[in-house]
């Protein structure tokens, strides 16, 4: 086979904002494997044709909307996939294809890897494809099943419910609305869209709700941390987010192909980066540090360099109060401009696609970070105190040092903020050098992961 030719794929429709490639090839390189891992976009009404292209790879994950259409054309289904009704993985073998479900084994092995099971009573959220992956996979665990949906979704919920008491004798399984759950649950699992990006202020159930299982898993991915995840955590509940489960269902489908092994803390660390890398392929580029340290002037050139748009947070906030920050500062006081400040955050963390120009203040509040690092990456400059007092000597632009004992100002605030900024950060630039030399510093953290 031609070294230069895909010998594995994912294969769905849409898939550009897919993070197999990134996941397969480093799953590969812990088992020194030098494979090339591609990405085929099949419309539905070109299924069929593709098979003859599939059978020549090695092996290939299946997504949406191809996990059930696809089973037909399959030479063999192995026991667990038919059961579930879905294949996500396919290996070749001679050019018999075979169909193999991963997501459930994902589903257990992120909750296990977080020293939890799908047992006792588990409620899961939705009756779609990953709602019926994660049913089936915790009914023959064992588990109590509750399918809760919305209205238009409770036939689904209802048939659901009769395939896994059908196909997994034994299994207690029952439906109800999403208003309507119970307490006393083991394990709440989200199976829905609902918390995705952008609409990641949302929750598919009450606090109360919450507040009331054993421990919340959320199969969301993007954000890493949802809504339903942060609520977990604020009542003190275990909380598992669904990069693990798309993960360790990569992992297993590599199980099937060839064998692989892997330790958990291999699948954690790679989890870790897999969420930064799609911060960095998808979400935001925020840069934060001290006043004069560079943000709009090397934000604009690395904007330009990589085709996104370019937001300075206080131009933002400016705009929307029609006064600059200086005037919003004499008029309201710094407080009133904290405010303003922490609801461009929050509007600007649902964003995508941005280099973002932090204000000084803004990483100093948790909740401002929380908003921005949820879709994005920060990256610090990191310029130093002398740097910055010769760039600031001519500004008198800056409430924060319009007194007269200036420069004292200057390093005091310089001395409180630079922790924060680097606790919040993802990673830190020098910013001493020309603003060119300092955005090709950013580009190179940003760019695409170089894969093995």
């Amino acid at each position: 086979m031609d070294p230069n030719e895909i010998r594995y794929a994912v294969v769905g429709h849409p898939i550009g904002h897919t993070m197999s490639p990134f996941i397969h090839m480093r799953l590969f390189a812990l088992n020194h494997r030098r494979e090339r891992y591609g990405v085929l976009d099949v419309p539905p009404e070109e299924l069929e044709q593709s098979m003859d292209r599939l059978s020549r790879l090695c092996g290939c994950n299946i997504t949406i909307p191809h996990k059930q259409a696809i089973i037909p054309y399959l030479d063999a289904v192995e026991e667990k996939a038919a059961c579930f009704g879905s294949v996500n993985t396919v290996k070749s073998e001679n050019g018999v294809l075979t169909g193999y479900t991963t997501d459930g084994t994902g589903f257990r092995r992120a909750l296990q890897a977080a020293g939890e099971k799908p047992e006792g009573r588990v409620v899961i959220l939705g009756a779609g494809g990953a709602a019926r992956a994660m049913a089936f996979e915790a009914a023959l665990c064992g588990a109590r099943i509750t399918v809760a949906a919305r209205p238009h979704s409770l036939p689904a919920a209802q048939q659901l419910c009769k395939d896994l008491m059908g196909k997994i004798p034994g299994t207690a399984a029952g439906f109800c609305a999403l208003d309507e759950i119970t307490d006393g649950i083991d394990l709440l699992a989200n199976a829905t869209p609902v918390g995705m990006y952008p609409r990641s202020e949302e929750c598919p159930v009450s606090e109360e709700v919450v507040r009331s299982a054993g421990c919340v898993f959320d199969a969301v991915y993007n954000p890493n941390e949802t809504l339903l995840l942060r609520l977990a955590r604020k009542n003190g509940v275990k909380a598992v987010s669904g990069m693990s489960m798309l993960v360790w269902q990569a992992a297993a489908a590599q199980e099937i192909w060839y064998g692989a092994e892997f330790t958990e803390s291999d699948i954690a660390r790679l989890c870790g980066d897999a969420v930064l890398e799609m911060k960095k392929k998808f979400g935001n580029v925020i840069l934060c540090g001290f006043m004069g340290c560079g943000k709009t002037t090397v934000g604009k050139i690395v904007a330009e360099k990589t085709g996104r748009a370019f937001v300075d947070m206080d131009r933002v906030i400016e705009r929307n109060e029609g006064m600059t920050v200086a005037e919003i500062f004499a008029k309201s006081g710094e407080q009133r401009f904290r405010e303003l400040e922490r609801e461009a955050a929050a509007a600007l963390g649902r964003e995508h696609g941005l280099v973002i120009a932090a204000g000084g203040g803004t990483l100093l509040n948790r909740e401002n970070a929380a908003s921005l690092k949820g879709n994005g990456v920060v990256i610090l400059l990191d310029a130093s105190l002398s740097a910055i007092r010769t760039r600031l000597a001519d500004d008198t632009s800056r409430p924060l040092l319009a007194r007269p004992d200036r420069d004292a100002a200057m390093q005091r605030l310089f001395a409180e903020r630079i922790k924060a900024y680097r606790d919040a950060a993802d990673t830190a630039v020098p910013a001493d050098g020309a603003p060119e030399t300092v955005a090709e510093q950013v580009f190179s953290f940003i760019r695409p992961a170089v894969l093995p």
